[in-house]
């Protein structure tokens, strides 16, 4: 199943539109003017040849501009795009849109920040119409040229959402006579059945007269967000903030934690003192009162403010987004990082600047699951930032405000499981009910103090597992103290935040410290904790596995279906986070870090019925203790001279022990669970049966010059022996943070005899070089395997490791044979339809204090 949702354009009219009558009724036009377009389209499809492309667009375009008898329409303007690219530095040519009469583009370019509706125009018959009226369950067609229709149109809809703030989407595609109508929303497509436009214009002409007459939130525009024009007042505030500060803190040394001296006199861009400011009337004007913090310290971290003025980049929006109950102003331009994938979360993320306090924030835009029981990210943060006497030690992004955007729901998934839908197939309620494939996603945004830094800009090993130790220990008390599991650990979650100590130098200089932190939890959950170890039992609340494909455990992605996230889970999230930014910035053997990521970290394993599980380098890591490099190597990790990095090998070797010992145990346990759920003795003439094909069996042996492979059957064998009791040990260790986080800190720890030596700069530049692209590889991935269950909770893409430059939040494609539970139940909601469904170790003071630097991310 993919995201797409068939239906009839009457359906689409009431249902989806929630029209009382019919466009036709709503929307009359002049009968010459209909009269006049099936002419034209007639005589344009009825020639001996077919018509190309362009042929069709370019009558489409007269016919949608046209003045003749009043003409149809009145305040948008239709034009032609498909040759050339916009001037943004987008590749995307879409052939036609729809925009405001005052912003139609006039050199052939189509303008993504104002078009109100796209179309796609292609010749007549069926090789390129990506859906398939025949099939209402299964619409998405797998040839392969009408594959690639549909990923152009969804690649249309996905630039034009990067750049505008939208609800949701509409487009109309044109095949020869016939044309589509589509709506698409963060959950999916809503499509109508081809209608023949040639033979009767008019419900094609009265959709689109129709359409004019919308206001711009009816359209699809967020109501939230406002464009800034050029020439406003907060446009011309952002510029000025970009400029580069006189104070700037200077980088950490990496050998030292002292910093270089700075400016005697900060920079501040804020004004000191409460300020009453007078609004100009238009949407754009400031608020009466600026509230400014005079306790704060009002210095900016360059990389913040170069961050910034990034985001203002030439031919890119900016907007004024509203967030909160109290709708307080964020001014942003262009996202740090935004989800390459069109359907989910969609996550952007932003640099932006606090209108009422002047300051820098992160704001984060997303769509989030709307389930019972399932928190919005805000609540989880606030829980863990609870004045308490370890809350010092947990790292979390603090909060400035959240919540969700108005009423903003997608659709889509409300009408794929609401009553009306016609046709709908009704499966038995079921704890373990099938396939749900449209989530219920509400509109949220957040906004966080700081603006951090991605695991990227380290600059030695140490620091990595320095920073990665502040990660475990913050998951550590989450859960010890709020009974929280994180349910999605993976490198884009673990973030760096930099910061003035109260600690000075010999200078009397202020240090820089660097702490790492925990971020994005709103996949998280409360769970009961067991009274002999951090292994709790769940019910899973949302219809996907949980997590981020390339970071999963290899025990969860085989038993989702059964088993929830463990402690144990999460933390082989955490070791394959660390492998991941190893092989990436440290020395080692291998040779291919690309071709290493991939076949470690984006690819999988097939396994029946189009179901699939991690990668076999992964798979083989677990099982066998030792991740394997080029030309059957194990994996080692080397120092500036080229000397084995002894403390980093020992640290790996340990965490990988400990992983061999639970998956042996693991699988011993499910080898003795299958011979005690065996059947009971057979029937005598099964026993009799039985017995005649042992002896079979036992001839068959006698004539093979080969024994038997004795691995063949190793899984189902119940008398292979039991693991030893140092093996269930090691297992067992893991179901608790405190084994894993001695491992980090006696890595590093200088009171150690002997003391570890560590090299003070050994990182190296970024191996994943920016054009890594494992879009294509899961391109692949989606043509071998049909729709599955094996979701990630992330469908959007939203999890995968930063870059210095951009982000590409990848995760594994829709596909497999069976759905994990659905929630305990979508909550209820009213909607058109009708009521649908919807401690450990204390974290170590001043450790990480080197270089501060580069991207941001918060």
């Amino acid at each position: 199943m993919g995201h797409t949702i068939l239906i009839d354009f009457s359906e689409f009219e009431t249902h989806v539109l929630r029209l009382k009558s019919s466009l036709v009724n709503l929307a009359p036009l002049p009968e010459k003017l209909v009269n006049s377009c099936r002419l034209d389209f007639g005589m344009l499809f009825g020639a001996n040849d077919l018509p190309n492309e362009d042929a069709i667009a370019k009558r489409f375009i007269k016919m949608l501009n046209t003045n003749y008898y009043r003409g149809l329409l009145q305040k948008h303007q239709a034009a032609f795009t498909g040759n050339r690219s916009a001037n943004d530095g987008t590749k995307s040519k879409v052939d036609a849109g729809i925009y405001p009469t005052e912003h139609v583009p006039p050199h052939g370019q189509a303008n993504w920040t104002h078009i109100r509706l796209f179309i796609e125009f292609k010749r007549q018959g069926t090789s390129l119409d990506p859906f398939d009226d025949l099939d209402r369950d299964d619409p998405e067609v797998h040839a392969q040229s009408r594959q690639a229709v549909r990923e152009q149109i969804t690649d249309y809809a996905l630039s034009l959402r990067d750049r505008q703030n939208r609800t949701c989407i509409f487009a109309l595609f044109v095949i020869g006579p016939e044309f589509r109508v589509m709506r698409f929303d963060q959950s999916g497509i809503i499509v109508t059945k081809k209608q023949n436009y040639a033979a009767d214009p008019r419900p094609l002409l009265s959709f689109l007269a129709w359409f004019d007459s919308l206001s711009a939130e009816q359209q699809g525009l967020d109501p939230t967000a406002t464009l800034l024009k050029e020439g406003s007042r907060h446009r011309e505030h952002k510029e000025n903030t970009a400029v580069p500060a006189s104070y700037v803190p200077s980088q950490p040394d990496a050998s030292s934690s002292t910093p270089k001296a700075a400016t005697q006199h900060p920079y501040s861009t804020r004004q000191q003192k409460k300020v009453a400011t007078t609004g100009d009337g238009d949407a754009e004007s400031y608020p009466d009162v600026t509230e400014i913090d005079t306790d704060e310290d009002p210095r900016v971290f360059r990389c913040v403010r170069e961050k910034f003025a990034e985001s203002l980049k030439h031919g890119w929006p900016r907007y004024k987004l509203e967030v909160g109950a109290e709708k307080r102003a964020f001014l942003v331009g262009k996202p740090v990082w935004t989800s390459s994938w069109l359907f989910g979360r969609g996550t952007r993320g932003y640099v932006a600047l606090d209108v009422k306090r002047r300051r820098f924030v992160f704001l984060k835009d997303c769509w989030r699951p709307y389930y019972v029981g399932v928190e919005p990210e805000g609540v989880y943060l606030e829980l863990l930032t609870t004045p308490g006497p370890n809350t010092a030690d947990i790292c979390v992004p603090e909060v400035v405000v959240h919540g969700d955007v108005e009423d903003q729901v997608a659709l889509t998934a409300q009408f794929a499981n609401s009553p009306c839908r016609k046709g709908r197939s009704e499966k038995p309620s079921s704890e373990y009910n099938a396939d749900p494939p449209y989530r219920h996603l509400t509109h949220y945004c957040i906004i966080l103090k700081d603006v951090c830094l991605p695991f990227t800009e380290i600059e030695s090993s140490r620091q990595l597992v320095d920073l990665l130790y502040d990660c475990v220990v913050t998951h550590s008390l989450a859960y010890s103290e709020h009974q929280l599991l994180h349910r999605d650990v993976r490198a884009g979650n673990v973030i760096i935040r930099p910061k003035l100590s109260s600690d000075v130098d010999e200078d009397g200089m202020r240090v820089v410290t660097w702490d790492g932190v925990l971020t994005d939890w709103e996949l998280a959950k409360v769970v009961p904790t067991s009274d002999k170890s951090e292994n709790p039992r769940q019910t899973p609340r949302q219809p996907e596995r949980t997590g981020t494909w390339q970071f999963m455990s290899v025990a969860y992605v085989r038993n989702h279906l059964n088993l929830p996230v463990s402690v144990a889970d999460e933390l082989e999230s955490f070791f394959h986070v660390l492998l991941f930014y190893a092989v990436r910035l440290l020395r080692h053997n291998l040779k291919n870090v690309p071709f290493f990521v991939s076949n470690y970290f984006d690819t999988f394993k097939p396994l029946g019925n189009a179901a699939r599980t991690c990668s076999e380098a992964k798979s083989s890591a677990m099982r066998h203790g030792s991740v394997a490099a080029e030309n059957g190597e194990r994996l080692k990790f080397m120092d500036p001279s080229g000397a084995a990095h002894v403390e980093l090998n020992a640290m790996f070797g340990a965490f990988l022990r400990r992983f061999k010992a639970r998956y042996e145990v693991l699988s011993w346990e499910l080898r003795k669970s299958r011979a005690e759920s065996a059947p009971s003795p057979a029937s005598p003439q099964a026993a009799q049966q039985g017995t005649i094909q042992a002896a079979a069996r036992t001839r068959l042996k006698k004539r093979c010059r080969h024994p038997a492979n004795p691995i063949a059957n190793l899984e189902g064998s119940s008398t292979e022996a039991e693991p030893s009791e140092l093996m269930k040990s090691l297992a067992e260790r893991l179901n608790s943070h405190q084994d894993f986080l001695d491992i980090l800190a006696n890595a590093t720890d200088p009171d150690r005899v002997p003391a570890p030596v560590w090299p003070e700069t050994d990182a190296v530049q970024d191996r994943l070089p920016d054009t890594y692209d494992p879009r294509l590889l899961l391109s692949l991935m989606k043509k071998m395997c049909t729709a599955s269950g094996l979701t990630t909770a992330d469908e959007d893409h939203d999890g995968a490791p930063p870059r210095k430059k951009m982000r590409t939040d990848l995760s594994e494609p829709r596909s497999g044979a069976s759905m994990p539970p659905p929630p305990v139940r979508a909550q209820t909601v009213d909607t058109p339809f009708g009521a649908c469904s919807a401690r450990p170790t204390n974290g170590r003071k001043g450790r990480a204090q080197d270089k501060g630097k580069g991207g941001a991310r918060g």
